[in-house]
């Protein structure tokens, strides 16, 4: 049976926020409005463009997209890439500003506005939440008073409505894997498992297929896994009854539970101990770092005392060395201990004249009281920066410290449990020194018993397994009639994208690979040649590929409605020939009323200009990172190349609107 053909409503970014983004040093709290068409924030390495990607993404679902992930369950992805965002923004984000970090988001999915705020460190938690309808009609009023958690259950629901898909998990496997690509670049062409998963959301199927899809899978994968484990305990056990056999040394028949839960406690005890390790190395690093920032600090302070003493205190030679002044305070040489009226003449007349009064030498003249006021000025921001970052390395030295203890605790607890694992499994002595023939014999009749229950449930788990390949035929079934019903949309939608960047003829068919428990993805050709693996593509080619490949399945899934692709561009892999074709690509998405935002190195190539050229001011927001952040030194010496670059865009912009574009295209 086909069900009705679903649309997906996907968000459409309107405004972002970031407060105390400690890696854009020069806009502290930034604002930037989202117009239609191509955003594109343009800067240079280092600069962090790939963390404004990832703090939309973070806003958007509370969670950053691992480096290396497999798509196996999605609540247990999103898990794993609420956990990872901590790691991600840690370093990114100063200690200091920990607690104040937010991302702010304004976006529309269908006709609801949503407007939210999320601190950098509460994946899991809202601080504001507000949702109207375009005829600006509240659905939700902000309330202080509301728990932060509360907030994010009511923000999850609401997506899930809005979207029309099955549950918030969907959303943040969509946003992360399809309409982000990142700097991790992982590739929907060539990962089978989340091509499969998106196709049964992008095809229009009734969303719950998707989840009933995912659990079919992680049922069938869970029992053939304990059908492995059943097996490999038979196997064991035959060994072992082997041995008892022979008289030699035997085993203890331990439960399949207890050693599943011994294996478990081994497996967490090297995670521990590897956790531990790498506490350990960074709270060497930032016990170090404290160091030096306090070194620094006091370096300053004894800088700063110093010359405030030179501007307030007495210039003259006499507050320089003792001995001078001791003779000026009571008119007793200190030399030759004679006894003066007046302050000896001679001392007198070289202070005056700003002699040394033994050698007559030209002392130096003080600097004037504006010099030393700039330099206390320029000496007391050094020492309050200073004081910012050793009070910085000291919270953080504090938190690993915290973080140390918990996993030494934990270590130990799992330590115990394992030493008592192995002293209550250990063979009894009575054993050893009673009738070994008798206690070989029942040692006999326990292990074939192990071996016949083994295999009874490696049987009853393949049972298990096959009834859910069973059940998921049919939805693969679905899925093929799905296909073949949109790929008379979807394949030339996707053709025109990529064609325009690669110049070839391409062609792409779903495949739902080998036997019935095959995992459906899409193969593609090029120029007639199957392309199954990455490598057969240059680097530039399967980027884009799948960028365009991302392009076309929003289209499809959201049909009329509009989609927003958010792309990290990955230029440095582009030759000059493609460059503007790339362009090109971009620019007939957003030309069929569709968003990109996108992050790129600003330069004198291609890619840009002819977006520019293409989009004209109408359809492109170009965004100058070099105001958020400062430069290194090399780029700051060579400043005037970004102006120049920026300023070639900029003319391209004001040089074509949407319509010349289309036409010189």
């Amino acid at each position: 049976m086909i069900h009705p053909r679903r649309t997906v409503r996907l968000p459409l970014l309107r405004s972002v926020g970031l407060a105390n983004f400690s890696l854009y040093k020069l806009s502290p709290e930034l604002t930037v409005d989202i117009n239609p068409g191509v955003f594109c924030l343009a800067g240079a390495n280092g600069l962090g463009k790939s963390s404004f990607i990832a703090a939309l993404n973070f806003g958007l679902t509370g969670g950053v997209a691992p480096p290396t992930v497999s798509i196996q369950h999605l609540p247990k992805y999103r898990r794993d890439a609420s956990r990872y965002s901590e790691k991600y923004f840690t370093g990114r984000i100063d200690e200091l500003d920990r607690a104040t970090a937010e991302v702010s988001l304004k976006f529309e999915i269908g006709d609801l506005a949503f407007h939210l705020t999320r601190n950098f460190f509460e994946p899991d938690s809202l601080r504001y939440l507000a949702v109207s309808t375009a005829h600006g009609e509240r659905i939700v009023e902000h309330d202080s008073r509301l728990d932060s958690e509360a907030r994010q259950d009511a923000y999850e629901e609401l997506i899930v409505q809005a979207t029309g898909l099955e549950t918030f998990d969907q959303f943040v496997f969509l946003q992360h894997f399809v309409l982000s690509f990142d700097e991790w670049r992982h590739l929907l062409f060539w990962n089978e498992r989340a091509t499969e998963l998106v196709l049964y959301l992008a095809l229009g199927l009734n969303p719950d297929l998707a989840k009933r899809a995912d659990e079919l899978r992680k049922a069938a994968t869970g029992a053939g896994s304990l059908a492995r484990n059943f097996q490999y305990q038979a196997t064991t056990s035959r060994r072992e009854l082997r041995s008892v056999t022979a008289q030699l040394k035997t085993q203890a028949n331990v439960q399949p539970a207890v050693l599943d839960r011994y294996t478990e406690a081994q497996g967490q005890h090297e995670g521990l101990l590897t956790e531990r390790h790498r506490l350990s190395q960074a709270l060497r690093d930032a016990r170090l770092e404290f160091a030096e920032a306090s070194a620094r600090q006091l370096t300053i302070r004894n800088q700063y005392e110093s010359a405030f003493q030179g501007r307030m205190g007495d210039p003259s030679l006499s507050r320089l060395h003792p001995v001078i002044g001791l003779t000026l305070s009571d008119n007793q040489c200190r030399v030759c201990g004679t006894q003066h009226e007046d302050g000896p003449a001679s001392i007198t007349s070289a202070l005056r004249t700003s002699e040394c009064p033994l050698c007559a030498t030209q002392l130096p003249q003080q600097p004037p009281k504006s010099e030393s006021r700039r330099l206390l000025q320029e000496l007391d921001a050094q020492l309050h920066d200073a004081t910012s970052r050793a009070s910085s390395a000291a919270l953080t030295v504090g938190r690993l410290e915290r973080e140390a203890s918990d996993i030494e605790g934990t270590l130990t607890t799992v330590e115990s449990e394992i030493a008592l694992f192995e002293a209550e499994n250990e063979l009894s002595t009575a054993f050893l020194k009673g009738d070994v023939h008798a206690e070989l014999q029942r040692r006999v009749k326990d292990l074939e018993s192990a071996v016949d229950v083994a295999m009874m449930r490696k049987s009853e788990q393949l049972q298990l397994r096959a009834q859910a390949i069973d059940s998921l035929e049919p939805i693969q079934t679905e899925l093929l009639s799905a296909w073949r019903a949109a790929e008379v949309e979807f394949v030339p939608r996707f053709r025109r994208l990529a064609e325009s960047f690669i110049g070839l003829p391409l062609q792409v068919q779903l495949d739902l690979g080998p036997g019935a428990f095959g995992i459906a993805h899409l193969a593609l050709s090029v120029n007639t040649t199957h392309r199954r693996n990455s490598e057969q593509l240059s680097e530039s080619q399967r980027f884009f590929l799948d960028i365009a490949l991302r392009m076309s399945l929003a289209q499809h899934m959201t049909g009329d409605g509009a989609c927003c692709i958010y792309v990290d561009t990955p230029e440095g892999a582009l030759d000059i020939a493609y460059e503007a074709r790339a362009g090109d690509m971009f620019s007939k998405f957003v030309a069929d009323g569709d968003q990109v935002v996108m992050t790129a190195n600003v330069n004198t190539s291609q890619l840009l200009r002819r977006m520019a050229q293409r989009c004209g001011h109408r359809f492109m927001q170009l965004v100058r990172m070099t105001e958020w952040t400062t430069l290194s030194d090399v780029q700051s010496s060579e400043e005037q190349l970004f102006t120049d670059a920026y300023e070639l865009i900029e003319r391209a912009l004001a040089g074509d609107d949407m319509a010349s574009g289309s036409e010189n295209g």
